[in-house]
């Protein structure tokens, strides 16, 4: 994985543990952009369809001052594991990009305790990560 890609990631990571805090119930959010930089995101609705997601993406990707480079994330609780939700957002993902004629370089679903690339399968995960700033020490 780039180094930028990885450091942004992470970066993405800190700040959902922080913000999710000691609450049960997280809410899932899908963000379009450059992890840790620039980047659209709005709640997950269940009332929304393939196509609007579609849409919603690929108007992220117009936002974008720089679109080469960016990917996608989806933000929730519950296990790292591969859910409906993310497989929902993860075809949207793919759809919204192949219209910019850009390939999707990497979709994450983050959780509490790291991350999953359904792109590459790669995956990372902590028995627990600080709300802070990610540390440069490794």
């Amino acid at each position: 994985m780039d180094c930028t890609l990885a450091t942004g990631i992470r970066a993405e990571l800190h700040a959902f543990v922080a913000a999710a805090g000691t609450r049960r119930s997280l809410s899932t959010t899908c963000h379009i952009g450059h992890p840790g930089g620039e980047q659209a995101g709005w709640p997950h609705d269940v009332t929304t369809d393939h196509a609007l997601r579609s849409d919603l993406v690929e108007r992220a990707i117009d936002g974008l001052t720089v679109a080469e480079g960016a990917c996608a994330w989806v933000r929730r609780g519950g296990e790292l594991a591969v859910s409906d939700v993310d497989a929902e957002w993860f075809a949207a993902a793919r759809m919204g990009f192949a219209r910019h004629g850009l390939s999707l370089p990497a979709f994450f679903v983050l959780n509490r305790n790291g991350w999953l690339d359904l792109v590459t399968e790669e995956r990372r995960r902590w028995s627990r990560v600080r709300a802070g700033p990610p540390s440069n020490a490794r």
